[in-house]
């Protein structure tokens, strides 16, 4: 029969171990890692604990770890116990010789101790004879105890190998240290750590391995933490850490190792932050320009890159890059607000600048910025120069026997930018040497691709630069510059500059931008409705509600087709007890002349809530809402505030 259903029983099999797995969390390679290495370091500790009893530098720092670290035989031992010691390149024996020449034998045998605990979990293997259910079954379902899952070994049936769960998992391991683990924050910004161990019987050497791990943000994170790394290996229950960063959450746990093994982690312990605020990012470094091209419309562009902030207390959020060009390589100084700007997030190392014009000589300043709640923390800036000199190619040559005009030496043109819901360019020019009152300068568009021009604008100003509003998308535009007031009549500086799709545009705005040709956003409903009123009659108990509002219209007023009116008891009690009834609500829609609601049945000395909402033909506008109460005793009818209608009270008071 056993054979008959030896298929059924291997995937049994197969489907328990998994639902093991996943049901209890397994440490991750590196822990387990550090697990081994520790039990090899204690090990040593055993071999040499009678030489570390009646030393006197036993009371050094670390203890009796500190003490193997400085004795000759001792190191020899520990070296295969560190995270360095590489065991994939060659047998123990070679790897022994070429560390340690001469008497190598007790790293030879630490390496090879190393090795079995490695390959082999903690515990013993059950008799065969005591397998019971799928321990029994005759299948080889693993080879190691690594294809087992937690604690289980592979252990021999009779007939085959399964995975079982051992005997004295934890014979002669330490007990686990007490959880509750105790910081101390030093004035240099070091954190004290302390833990303390229960009694153990076990006369082995006992070492703890601290592990740490951290997250960014305002609040701690277990989710969003990093994984657990060793931080510490120590004989003695406190550690002094330095490397304490500002603005991180930290977490922390230990684990009592011994020779025999471990019995575990301990659970993690509370969240930890500095005291001390974060500092700003590091500099960007390596700041560079590379991929210089030009397209057919003159202009320019290169792609800027750079390596991040190197392990910065807080992630960068984002990098402000500006930049500027003159025709000169020592008139590198532009006003900041004539710079071109932009904002790169922060998990960018790279950035395309678009629009630079040939010939120019230009300066990029890069810097990364971090934010602290809402305080920004920026870093210093970095600058990289380069020119977008291009070298003409032999095809180009021979291109055209007609000269082009050149671009104006005197007159330059910035990269056009869409602000205050209009696209502008900033254009600025060298100061004339001769005294002049002022400039003129005009602008038009010489062609646009949707075949719609403007007339010529232009404008006056005593400044060496000036801003062209209200541009159209996709034109070429021609620039003209004339000083004005001087004795004579001094030659015009012109350009021409392009300006982009206003498709290019939408892509990198934030905001919605309307393009030509594209349907308008419908506009947003104004209609709302204003002085919400209450009057309430009390008749045997039974509490009555008279609910009106007036309608408050922009211009010209839009035609209201209804009225989408909400009432709600608040229900305080039931809110204090945290029922999920806490309010209770109807809500119905009322045609555009009745602008009252008359409500019976209501409770007396209760909260209610009304909200009004106008339904216009364009849409719904916001909703208005207030509280009233009812009152508590019987009273005369009130004379209503509202005035109403006869005729609405009238079809009102038929339906309720």
């Amino acid at each position: 029969m056993c054979n008959t259903t030896s298929a059924v029983c291997i995937g049994i099999t197969l489907l328990l171990g998994c639902g093991i797995v996943f049901g209890r969390k397994q440490e991750s390679p590196s822990a387990l890692g550090s697990i081994y290495r520790t039990r090899c370091a204690a090990r040593c500790l055993s071999l040499h604990s009678t030489r570390i009893a009646i030393s006197p530098r036993r009371f050094q720092s670390n203890g009796a770890l500190g003490w193997c670290q400085g004795h000759k035989q001792c190191t020899k031992c520990l070296a295969p116990c560190k995270e360095s010691w590489e065991l994939k390149d060659g047998p123990c024996q070679e790897l022994c010789e070429h560390a340690f020449p001469k008497r190598h034998s007790e790293c030879v045998t630490s390496c090879e101790f190393l090795r079995s605990v490695a390959s082999t979990k903690q515990g013993e293997c059950p008799s065969a004879e005591r397998a019971t259910g799928f321990a029994a079954a005759c299948v080889e379902g693993c080879a190691e105890d690594a294809d087992c899952s937690a604690h289980k070994k592979c252990c021999p049936n009779g007939c085959g190998h399964t995975c079982q769960t051992p005997r004295n998992l934890y014979r002669g391991a330490p007990l686990k240290p007490r959880k509750e683990l105790a910081f101390e924050e030093m004035p240099s910004g070091a954190l004290a750590v302390h833990w303390s161990s229960r009694f153990n019987v076990s006369a082995e050497p006992v070492l703890h391995v601290l592990q740490s791990r951290w997250n960014y943000g305002i609040h701690p994170s277990e989710d969003d933490a990093t994984a657990w790394r060793v931080v510490a290996q120590t004989s003695e229950e406190r550690v002094w850490l330095s490397d304490i960063r500002p603005g991180r959450w930290y977490q922390f746990r230990v684990a009592a190792v011994n020779v025999h093994g471990t019995r575990g982690f301990t659970t993690p312990s509370r969240h930890f932050r500095s005291s001390k605020d974060p500092s700003p990012p590091p500099t960007p470094s390596d700041l560079r320009v590379s991929d210089v091209a030009f397209g057919s419309d003159q202009s320019g562009s290169v792609r800027v890159s750079w390596a991040a902030p190197a392990d910065p207390d807080i992630p960068v959020q984002h990098y402000k890059l500006a930049w500027s060009g003159t025709l000169n390589e020592g008139e590198l100084t532009v006003p900041p607000k004539l710079k071109s700007r932009k904002t790169v997030s922060g998990d960018s190392d790279s950035v395309e600048l678009e629009g630079l014009r040939e010939n120019r000589s230009y300066s990029v300043e890069l810097q990364a910025v971090s934010y602290w709640g809402q305080l920004p923390l920026k870093s210093s800036k970095t600058r990289v120069r380069f020119s977008t000199h291009r070298q003409e190619t032999q095809s180009e040559a021979k291109g055209s026997s007609v000269p082009e005009k050149p671009q104006s030496d005197i007159l330059d043109v910035g990269t056009p930018f869409y602000q205050d819901g209009q696209l502008q360019v900033r254009v600025y020019w060298k100061k004339w040497e001769l005294n002049v009152n002022g400039f003129r300068v005009q602008w038009f568009p010489e062609i646009c691709s949707h075949n719609r021009t403007r007339a010529q604008e232009k404008l006056i100003t005593q400044e060496n630069y000036a801003t062209l509003p209200g541009l159209q998308f996709s034109c070429k535009y021609k620039v003209t510059l004339q000083p004005t007031g001087s004795k004579g009549r001094m030659q015009a500086e012109s350009t021409a500059f392009y300006t982009p799709a206003c498709s290019a545009v939408q892509v990198k705005s934030p905001k919605p931008i309307p393009c030509p040709g594209q349907p308008a956003v419908a506009p947003k409903v104004q209609a709302r409705a204003t002085n919400l009123t209450a009057a309430f009659s009390v008749q045997k108990g039974n509490v009555t509600g008279l609910f009106s509002w007036v309608v408050a219209t922009p211009r010209p007023p839009p035609q209201v087709t209804g009225y989408q009116v909400t009432w709600a008891e608040v229900a305080a009690e039931s809110c204090g007890n945290n029922l999920p009834n806490c309010l209770i609500s109807q809500s119905q829609i009322l045609p555009p002349e009745r602008n009252v609601l008359v409500v019976s049945g209501l409770q007396r000395s209760s909260l209610y809530r009304l909200e009004v909402g106008v339904i216009t033909a364009e849409g719904q506008g916001p909703t208005t809402s207030k509280t009233f109460q009812t009152p508590g005793q019987a009273r005369p009818v009130l004379q209503y505030k509202p005035k109403v209608k006869k005729h609405h009270l009238r079809s009102v008071i038929e339906q309720h």
